[in-house]
């Protein structure tokens, strides 16, 4: 091999090089893009399953709250009573006249 065939040689496999890093450039770009579009729809989904969570328990919560209310109002008038009762026993063991 001649120093000129070794010339033409380096220029080609330059030229091809070239042409393969462009190429995997190209191929880079796009990758980034789908890499990104993909993260991106990714949060959107995880933003979307918040807010379905937040929802569900916000609606399970009222319910619950409802529910609460309704068991503390009961429970308040059932003290009433009981506070009642009792001080009727206490007057029937003391034998003393309601006052």
């Amino acid at each position: 091999m001649t120093p000129e065939d070794l010339e033409q040689i380096r220029a080609i496999v330059h030229t091809e090089l070239a042409g393969v890093k462009a190429e995997f450039a190209g191929v880079k770009a796009e990758l980034t893009a789908e890499i990104k579009a993909s993260e991106e729809r990714s949060q959107e989904f995880a933003r979307d399953l918040q807010t379905e969570i937040l929802t569900g328990l916000q609606q399970f919560a009222r319910g619950n709250f409802a529910r609460m209310h309704t068991l503390e109002g009961n429970q308040a008038d059932n003290n009433v009573r009981l506070a009642a009762l009792e001080e009727r026993v206490l007057y029937l063991e003391t034998r003393r006249h309601p006052q």
